[in-house]
């Protein structure tokens, strides 16, 4: 959770805004962050989880980083029986979603 929260940190637009909402599923808990970012180009999203990715505007924007936090986030998540995984809103907000067994 705390790499998804920095993350929509480090990729918010100045003066954008974070949303963290949860719910809990039958056997799950939903963690759900988004932000106001410029998020992630269509051609790029597939791979948003492999390992040293980063997607082109985080480059162009000097974030520190190496592109594993998703990737290594997802296997933590995993290997507690959970998931992480992402959705793109018609208006390009970019969703996390960490789910995990209750």
């Amino acid at each position: 959770m705390h790499n998804l929260i920095s993350n929509a940190i480090k990729y918010n637009v100045d003066h954008g805004w974070i949303r963290i909402s949860t719910a809990l599923r039958p056997k799950q808990i939903e963690v759900l962050i988004a932000n106001s970012s410029p998020g992630i180009p269509p051609a790029e999203r597939s791979r948003i989880f492999d390992r040293f990715f980063r997607a082109d505007p985080a480059r162009g924007r000097k974030i520190e980083g190496v592109g594993l936090g998703l990737s290594v986030s997802r296997e933590i998540a995993r290997a507690h029986g959970g998931d992480i995984t992402f959705r793109v809103d018609p208006e390009d907000i970019v969703r996390f979603s960490l789910l995990l067994p209750v």
